[in-house]
């Protein structure tokens, strides 16, 4: 992509993204998400068939996400004098991928590029989960896409071989988190949100080769182990302290007992069955890393996390 195109993608998510924050009205919201999206397919499709067929498949998912929202503002004002609740939240969860809506997610990262997975996957749900927290807030929509989210994510991650479905699953899963942190409103979004950002970034700047998480011990792609940086941003990713992770889910996990004490119990649940699958990565890692006596970049990752775990563990106590 030429520097002029990637430009013009880039500014228009940004700009979309901010007139959607600034917007007063639902309409406004709609209309800001559209012009993302159309930014994000420039951004991820290339000259190669397989991104062009990702492309689709994610334009289609958004596409249908935003006519369940309009359809909901158009019909709600003409029947109820105001938009239909379901509609909306519902159209919301297509957009951030949460279980049962979460069909697309595996789908569209099998052939994209990686920094275009963490983009996906990070700034792509800013917007929705924002307009969630804002407005949806106490909708028992959210309660049930939450914790059939984590648990979804968890379980269907179990096994996992490539990397796409491996990241993909761990999304749904990281979903349902996030809409658990609407219930304490924006700060505690923004707050677990950086975590998963950073960790995720982390993690993806870390494992290339060709796309199977075998890579990672040797595979069919040789290259010095990651094991040290791999290793730390796993363990942010599925929770463990002292990471960004920990904090995070902590936050998160204290807002929920005390707003719906019930739905803490898939999240801890589904949290459990994730480690499962993060420490099975981490085993290739570790085992090559013995294997191995020249030091990559990634042996130096994890001071970044470990330094900035303390600032995260001193802002803790502004939200309790």
């Amino acid at each position: 992509m030429s520097f002029r195109n990637l430009s013009f993608s880039c500014g228009l998510v940004v700009a979309s993204i901010i007139f959607s924050l600034v917007s007063p009205s639902w309409v406004g919201i709609w209309v800001g998400m559209e012009m993302n999206l159309f930014g994000a397919i420039t951004l991820l499709v290339n000259n190669k068939k397989r991104t062009v067929d990702s492309g689709f498949k994610y334009f289609f998912a958004q596409s249908f996400g935003s006519s369940v929202m309009i359809m909901s503002l158009v019909i709600g004002s003409w029947w109820a004098g105001g938009p239909l609740i379901s509609g909306l939240v519902g159209g919301l969860m297509v957009k951030v991928g949460a279980a049962p809506f979460h069909f697309w997610v595996v789908e569209v990262l099998d052939h994209i590029r990686v920094d275009c997975m963490w983009f996906l996957l990070t700034v792509q749900k800013f917007v929705p989960l924002c307009a969630i927290c804002q407005g949806f807030c106490d909708s028992w929509i959210l309660y049930v896409c939450s914790g059939a989210s984590v648990l979804v994510g968890a379980m269907s991650g179990v096994g996992a071989t490539r990397l796409s479905r491996f990241v993909g699953y761990s999304s749904v899963s990281h979903t349902g988190w996030s809409l658990a942190a609407c219930l304490g409103g924006l700060g505690v979004l923004w707050y677990y949100l950086l975590a998963y950002w950073i960790s995720l970034g982390g993690f993806l700047y870390l494992m290339s080769g060709d796309g199977y998480l075998c890579s990672v011990s040797g595979g069919s792609v040789r290259r010095s182990a990651f094991s040290g940086g791999i290793c730390v941003f796993l363990l942010s990713l599925g929770g463990f302290p002292p990471f960004l992770g920990f904090f995070g889910k902590l936050a998160v996990l204290l807002v929920v007992v005390s707003s719906c004490p019930l739905l803490s119990i898939p999240l801890v649940i589904g949290s459990v069955v994730s480690w499962s699958y993060y420490l099975f990565v981490m085993s290739f890692s570790i085992i090559q890393g013995s294997k191995c006596t020249k030091r990559s970049r990634s042996d130096r990752c994890f001071i970044f996390v470990l330094l900035a775990s303390i600032p995260y563990f001193m802002c803790f106590h502004v939200f309790f």
